[in-house]
């Protein structure tokens, strides 16, 4: 079993999102964590340290009551909770070994600042763990596709980090690429279809589609999603690649929300440590 962290900032998306990871634990034999983190309180105080440590301890038990309420009532197998104070979400691994974060792509605050640091791009581009963005509203069904949306560049290393997942969910993988030099590239794939056939998991298949330079990638992912409708797409963003342009500003939660897909991020520098 391992272990699922769910941050919440206790509203509604926020709670929306536990749902989610609650089935998702449930179809993958996995705990979850609950974290709810805030800045220590000072204001007015700042000059009276007993004060001070008085209201944080307040604020704190007054977050694991709730945090323990959410859990008895979005999580039906095995959960703990957790509050920090003075961390963002990414200080939390120091503190607290899990594998995967789920969260929420907007929340009371837009998940930003107070709980997270920094906005849920910025998670996703900073995160030592694998990050699974839930849009909004968007309900848990059961997993049958997931699209793999690929550069070509290190495909195999990437699919060891995808296929346990799959396994557990018994889903099939869509390795997706756009492709700017359509129709040029056939011994690449035939390499390719027969590296997948090797592997010990059969559910994969490869997808080439053509890409054009007149319409952006996300609007091109886009059009393949609302198509197909997988229930997860996943990427591996890096710097100074196409892929980052999806994952500066405000695209993530346009890829996210727009597109009402489940968004599974693992950074590159993950995959290239190990």
């Amino acid at each position: 079993m391992k272990t699922i962290l769910v941050p919440t900032d206790f509203s509604s998306n926020a709670n929306n999102a536990l749902k989610y990871a609650n089935a998702f634990a449930q179809a993958t034999n996995n705990k979850i964590v609950l974290l709810h983190t805030h800045i220590p309180i000072l204001g007015n105080y700042n000059r009276i340290p007993g004060i001070v440590a008085e209201e944080n301890e307040r604020v704190k038990i007054e977050s694991q009551k709730k945090l323990e309420k959410l859990c008895n009532k979005y999580v039906e197998g095995p959960s703990d909770y957790f509050v920090s104070v003075g961390d963002t979400i990414l200080d939390v691994p120091k503190k607290i070994k899990f594998n995967l974060i789920i969260m929420g792509t907007h929340g009371a605050t837009g998940l930003s600042r107070i709980l997270f640091g920094s906005n849920t791009s910025g998670v996703i581009s900073k995160s030592t763990v694998p990050v699974l963005a839930i849009p909004q509203r968007y309900r848990f069904r059961k997993i049958e596709t997931i699209v793999y949306a690929s550069d070509l560049k290190n495909t195999f290393n990437e699919l060891k980090y995808i296929i346990p997942i799959a396994k557990q969910l018994d889903a099939t993988i869509e390795i997706l690429n756009l492709n700017y030099e359509y129709g040029n590239t056939d011994d690449e794939n035939q390499v390719i279809e027969r590296k997948i056939k090797s592997l010990s998991y059969k559910k994969i298949r490869f997808i080439e589609k053509e890409a054009t330079l007149a319409r952006s990638i996300a609007e091109q992912l886009k059009k393949y999603l609302v198509k197909h409708k997988p229930e997860i797409l996943v990427m591996f963003p890096e710097e100074k690649s196409w892929f980052s342009k999806i994952f500066t500003s405000s695209k993530t939660e346009y890829l996210a929300n727009q597109l009402k897909v489940p968004l599974l991020s693992i950074r590159k520098t993950i995959v290239q440590q190990k």
